[in-house]
């Protein structure tokens, strides 16, 4: 290769790496993600709260509590009663009219009929002998599908004044009259049987047979039939029974001819109190004064219905200053469970899971069946290592409440903070604003579906959250006194 070859292709070089150097001086700091230029910091806020009586809750659902107890720790006195429609289940039929077992007018006759009260779980002393009332409910005040009751709700509103099937009983969790092997056999063992008159059975059984379409479906029976039962506790104090299974029983004997000869059979008929119909309990707290004495350094998260936490978020200081133009990135709370100080065998266990959302939502959130978000709603479960119900993220609802009171107030970038501080001043002295920023810890009860992956594996998914009305109790870190520590990440430009 000649001089002058050399010459050139240098220069082209050099020509090259020059405009190069031009067109891309700024190029690293173009192309450098946004993140490069922000730093992210932290701060902790006091937040202040207090327990919250709360009267009632959401009742319905597929599972009944019945009994009165006194909770060790707070004395709080729970009592709990329900009231129960029951089902009539596909296909439902009975033996031809001409089978029945008669007197000698012609009517029909049945053995006995009750009502049977499963439950594989209670609470308390299991020799405790409680009282139970049963009256029947009222076929023109039946309780409606599209309506949310509350477990508050006046059960006179729903029995019948008319009706004389009434029964009054005593009993125990422990069945007394029963082996103690069998007092230990398998799951639903146990169970409270009422005996209802054979008459109430055999007017059913007539029913059927003047008004076949009356047991067509579960609406026409209740509405024609049998609306249902209100199960009161009527007395005693120590146990707490959960029942999901309930069964109204009619006995009665038929002429059955399968073999060729005719002969008087056995037969029963069940109507079942399942999820398809209603089922509500009703919940009465006496709660000591003094749990929700705002001076108090704790507060307390209490089923069924009993108290809930107030937590009020410093959104003042959060944004004050300079973080009012910050960006919020990140931000975390813990509440931490006190141990009981003087443990009994009866202790009520803590809540298993909770949310936390707007005050505001407080019953919303559970009459419209909604989930927790992540933005204006979230889900902890309680976690023994920690002692703890923990919230890794609530930027999104302070970035919300930030909006919303700016919105609300007339707020703009260019106020100072002495104008924006007037601002709020005025917007949160109107008595629609004034939880703007407070939110509430309740106790749930949350349903999982598992679903399939197509490796095999399983993964449990959150289907629904109801309101807790199992016995629960937990003392909680708080007060007025910031206890409470809110975590708030912000990222800080260095331009």
């Amino acid at each position: 290769m000649n001089k002058h070859l050399l010459l050139s292709l240098f220069a082209l070089l050099l020509s090259s790496l020059t405009a190069c150097t031009d067109d891309t001086g700024t190029l690293g700091g173009d192309i450098m993600p946004e993140t490069d230029f922000v730093t992210p910091y932290s701060e902790v806020f006091p937040v202040t709260s207090r327990a919250l009586a709360v009267d009632s809750v959401l009742a319905n659902t597929s599972t009944c509590y019945l009994g009165s107890i006194i909770d060790p720790e707070t004395r709080a006195k729970t009592t709990c009663d329900f009231l129960a429609q029951f089902n009539i289940f596909e296909n439902f039929a009975l033996p031809d009219r001409s089978l029945m077992n008669k007197d000698k007018d012609g009517n029909i006759i049945a053995d006995s009929c009750d009502i049977r009260i499963y439950f594989d779980s209670y609470y308390g002393d299991s020799l405790t002998t409680m009282k139970l009332s049963v009256q029947e409910l009222d076929t023109a005040k039946v309780m409606k599908e599209n309506v949310n009751y509350y477990t508050n709700l006046d059960p006179q509103d729903f029995v019948s004044t008319t009706s004389n099937v009434k029964k009054d009983l005593t009993y125990t969790v422990k069945d007394l009259a029963r082996s103690e092997a069998a007092n230990s056999g398998t799951t639903y063992y146990r169970s409270i049987v009422v005996k209802l008159p054979a008459s109430y059975g055999a007017w059913i059984l007539e029913k059927y047979y003047q008004h076949p379409e009356y047991f067509k479906n579960s609406y026409q029976f209740i509405h024609h039939v049998c609306p249902g039962f209100y199960f009161k506790t009527a007395g005693g104090i120590g146990s707490m029974l959960q029942t999901s299974l309930m069964a109204m029983n009619v006995y009665f004997r038929y002429t059955s001819t399968e073999d060729g000869t005719p002969k008087l059979v056995d037969g029963m008929q069940r109507m079942g109190a399942t999820e398809e119909v209603l089922q509500n309990t009703t919940v009465s707290n006496k709660i000591p004064a003094a749990l929700t004495d705002p001076a108090n350094e704790y507060t307390f998260l209490k089923s069924p219905a009993g108290l809930f936490t107030e937590i009020t978020l410093p959104i003042d200081n959060i944004i004050a200053g300079e973080h009012y133009t910050e960006e919020i990135s990140g931000a975390s709370i813990s509440f931490r469970k006190f141990n009981k100080e003087n443990p009994t065998p009866y202790d009520l266990p803590a809540p298993s899971s909770v949310v936390l959302l707007r005050k505001k939502e407080m019953f919303t959130f559970f009459e419209q069946g909604k989930l927790p978000d992540g933005a204006n709603s979230f889900f902890a479960s309680y976690s023994s290592s920690t002692n703890a119900y923990q919230f890794t993220n609530i930027s999104l609802l302070i970035k919300t409440l930030k909006q919303e009171r700016d919105a609300g107030a007339g707020v703009v970038v260019s106020d100072t903070e002495e104008q924006r501080h007037a601002k709020y001043a005025a917007w949160e002295a109107k008595e629609e604003n004034k939880d703007w920023n407070k939110l509430v810890l309740i106790p749930v009860k949350p349903e999982y579906s598992s679903i399939a992956s197509s490796t095999g594996t399983s993964t449990n998914v959150l289907q629904r959250v109801r309101n807790e009305l199992g016995l629960s109790s937990a003392r909680i870190e708080g007060g007025p006194g910031g206890n409470l520590k809110l975590n708030v990440v912000y990222t800080k430009s260095n331009r």
